[in-house]
Protein backbone atom coordinates (compact mmCIF):
# COMPACT_ATOMS: atom_id res chain seq x y z
CA UNK A 1 0.00 0.00 0.00
CA UNK A 2 1.27 3.48 -0.59
CA UNK A 3 0.52 6.06 1.36
CA UNK A 4 -1.33 9.18 -0.73
CA UNK A 5 -2.33 11.33 2.06
CA UNK A 6 0.76 11.50 4.33
CA UNK A 7 -0.88 14.11 6.73
CA UNK A 8 -4.05 12.06 7.12
CA UNK A 9 -1.59 9.13 7.51
CA UNK A 10 0.36 10.59 10.07
CA UNK A 11 -2.18 12.28 11.95
CA UNK A 12 -4.11 8.93 12.52
CA UNK A 13 -0.80 6.91 13.51
CA UNK A 14 -0.76 9.86 16.12
CA UNK A 15 -4.49 9.25 17.03
CA UNK A 16 -3.78 5.73 17.72
CA UNK A 17 -1.19 5.85 19.85
CA UNK A 18 -3.10 8.73 21.90
CA UNK A 19 -5.59 6.68 22.35
CA UNK A 20 -3.72 3.55 23.00
CA UNK A 21 -1.82 5.22 25.56
CA UNK A 22 -4.89 6.59 27.15
CA UNK A 23 -6.50 3.41 27.39
CA UNK A 24 -3.31 1.24 28.13
CA UNK A 25 -2.23 3.87 31.28
CA UNK A 26 -6.02 3.56 32.40
CA UNK A 27 -5.86 0.11 33.28
CA UNK A 28 -4.05 -0.11 36.36
CA UNK A 29 -7.61 1.82 37.72
CA UNK A 30 -10.53 0.20 38.53
CA UNK A 31 -12.86 0.16 35.58
CA UNK A 32 -16.49 0.14 36.74
CA UNK A 33 -19.20 -0.09 35.12
CA UNK A 34 -21.42 2.56 32.45
CA UNK A 35 -23.95 2.49 35.58
CA UNK A 36 -21.48 3.04 38.00
CA UNK A 37 -17.79 4.57 36.40
CA UNK A 38 -14.31 3.82 37.86
CA UNK A 39 -11.45 5.95 37.33
CA UNK A 40 -10.65 3.72 34.17
CA UNK A 41 -13.89 4.15 32.76
CA UNK A 42 -13.68 7.52 30.35
CA UNK A 43 -10.04 7.37 29.97
CA UNK A 44 -10.23 3.86 28.21
CA UNK A 45 -14.03 4.31 26.74
CA UNK A 46 -12.24 8.09 25.15
CA UNK A 47 -8.39 6.01 24.03
CA UNK A 48 -11.29 3.48 22.51
CA UNK A 49 -12.78 6.04 20.69
CA UNK A 50 -9.50 8.01 19.62
CA UNK A 51 -8.15 5.07 18.49
CA UNK A 52 -10.94 3.73 15.99
CA UNK A 53 -10.48 7.61 15.03
CA UNK A 54 -7.26 7.05 13.99
CA UNK A 55 -7.54 3.88 11.98
CA UNK A 56 -9.96 5.97 10.13
CA UNK A 57 -8.08 8.35 9.12
CA UNK A 58 -5.34 6.08 8.64
CA UNK A 59 -7.60 4.28 5.95
CA UNK A 60 -8.67 7.98 4.64
CA UNK A 61 -5.22 8.14 3.92
CA UNK A 62 -4.36 5.20 2.42
CA UNK A 63 -7.17 5.68 -0.01
CA UNK A 64 -7.10 5.43 -4.01
CA UNK A 65 -9.16 8.18 -4.11
CA UNK A 66 -7.05 10.49 -1.60
CA UNK A 67 -4.93 13.43 -2.82
CA UNK A 68 -1.36 13.42 -2.53
CA UNK A 69 0.17 15.00 -0.17
CA UNK A 70 2.94 15.24 2.11
CA UNK A 71 3.70 16.67 5.66
CA UNK A 72 5.89 19.50 5.97
CA UNK A 73 9.07 20.09 7.76
CA UNK A 74 8.32 20.55 11.57
CA UNK A 75 9.78 23.43 13.10
CA UNK A 76 11.35 22.86 16.42
CA UNK A 77 12.79 26.13 16.89
CA UNK A 78 9.00 28.05 17.67
CA UNK A 79 7.38 25.06 19.17
CA UNK A 80 10.18 25.44 22.13
CA UNK A 81 9.99 28.79 22.37
CA UNK A 82 6.37 28.97 23.20
CA UNK A 83 6.77 25.95 25.52
CA UNK A 84 9.42 27.96 27.20
CA UNK A 85 7.61 30.97 27.45
CA UNK A 86 4.74 28.71 29.54
CA UNK A 87 7.75 27.23 32.10
CA UNK A 88 8.99 31.15 32.43
CA UNK A 89 5.75 32.17 33.04
CA UNK A 90 5.43 29.72 35.54
CA UNK A 91 8.52 30.05 37.28
CA UNK A 92 8.02 34.06 37.23
CA UNK A 93 4.87 34.33 38.63
CA UNK A 94 5.41 34.00 42.17
CA UNK A 95 8.62 35.67 42.60
CA UNK A 96 8.40 38.69 39.38
CA UNK A 97 4.48 39.06 39.95
CA UNK A 98 1.75 38.69 37.10
CA UNK A 99 2.78 41.98 35.33
CA UNK A 100 6.49 40.37 34.55
CA UNK A 101 5.17 37.07 34.05
CA UNK A 102 2.68 37.61 31.12
CA UNK A 103 5.08 39.89 29.70
CA UNK A 104 7.68 37.51 29.50
CA UNK A 105 5.24 34.88 28.36
CA UNK A 106 4.19 37.35 25.25
CA UNK A 107 7.99 38.30 24.48
CA UNK A 108 9.32 35.02 24.30
CA UNK A 109 6.63 33.29 22.51
CA UNK A 110 6.94 36.33 19.92
CA UNK A 111 10.06 35.19 18.98
CA UNK A 112 8.77 32.03 17.50
CA UNK A 113 7.27 34.27 14.86
CA UNK A 114 8.74 36.58 12.35
CA UNK A 115 4.94 37.77 11.85
CA UNK A 116 5.12 39.81 15.41
CA UNK A 117 6.69 43.44 15.25
CA UNK A 118 7.69 45.19 18.69
CA UNK A 119 4.71 47.86 18.98
CA UNK A 120 2.16 44.77 18.33
CA UNK A 121 4.11 42.88 21.00
CA UNK A 122 3.86 45.75 23.66
CA UNK A 123 0.35 46.39 22.86
CA UNK A 124 -0.90 43.02 22.73
CA UNK A 125 1.09 42.40 26.05
CA UNK A 126 -0.57 45.64 27.54
CA UNK A 127 -4.22 44.26 26.29
CA UNK A 128 -3.63 40.91 27.89
CA UNK A 129 -2.12 42.20 31.40
CA UNK A 130 -5.77 44.63 31.58
CA UNK A 131 -7.70 41.62 30.23
CA UNK A 132 -5.87 39.35 32.95
CA UNK A 133 -6.33 41.98 35.50
CA UNK A 134 -9.68 42.69 35.12
CA UNK A 135 -11.29 38.82 34.85
CA UNK A 136 -8.39 37.15 37.61
CA UNK A 137 -7.64 39.84 40.16
CA UNK A 138 -10.86 41.78 40.00
CA UNK A 139 -13.30 39.83 38.78
CA UNK A 140 -12.34 36.24 40.22
CA UNK A 141 -10.54 38.16 43.54
CA UNK A 142 -7.74 35.64 43.27
CA UNK A 143 -4.81 36.05 45.42
CA UNK A 144 -1.67 36.27 42.57
CA UNK A 145 1.27 38.52 43.15
CA UNK A 146 0.86 41.21 40.23
CA UNK A 147 3.93 43.18 41.14
CA UNK A 148 7.34 41.85 42.14
CA UNK A 149 8.10 40.79 45.37
CA UNK A 150 10.52 43.68 46.49
CA UNK A 151 7.35 46.45 45.17
CA UNK A 152 4.43 44.31 47.08
CA UNK A 153 3.60 45.91 50.49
Amino acid sequence: MKIRDAKDFWSGIMFTAFGLGFAGFAQQYDMGTAARMGPAYFPTVLGGLLFVLGVIIILKGLSSRAPETQVDRFHFKPLLLVLGAVIAFGLLLRPAGLLVALAALVGISSLGSSDFRPLEIVLLTIALALLVLAVFIWGLSMTIPVLPAFMQD
